[in-house]
């Protein structure tokens, strides 16, 4: 019996990972933050979200606010972490980019396509 349960153990969490993926083309703008986020560019931070979120709050003294208070809630959570820790995976009825740490969800994100790219649409 115990056998039983830890292979059905085993064939669920597999197929967790199975579906998880190091980069979807919904991940760019969420992969770019990070990339801005390592390189302190405030422009490559700002590009990642839709019109709307960015509005006209084009300063990037603002903008840059937002990514030091981005990498120190990123610190907080994740330390000292790696593009490749984070795995992906798409809910398409509602449009949320499902964001896994080491292969734990971490959180979900608003994306959609914008002029054909897609962006983050919430802060």
């Amino acid at each position: 019996m115990k056998l039983l349960i830890v292979g059905a153990l085993m064939i669920m969490f597999s197929s967790n990972l199975l579906a998880q993926s190091k980069h979807i083309e919904q991940s760019t703008p969420f992969e770019k933050v990070l990339v801005s986020m390592k390189s302190d560019s405030v422009r490559l931070f700002m590009s990642c979200f839709t019109k709307s979120i960015v509005g006209g709050e084009n300063d990037e003294k603002i903008w840059d606010k937002r990514l030091n208070e981005g990498k120190e809630k990123f610190k907080a959570l994740f330390g000292q972490f790696s593009l490749t820790d984070f795995t992906y995976t798409f809910d398409k009825k509602e449009s949320k980019l499902i964001i896994y740490y080491k292969n734990e969800e971490q959180f979900k994100m608003r994306v959609v396509k914008e002029n054909a790219i897609w962006k983050l649409d919430e802060k």
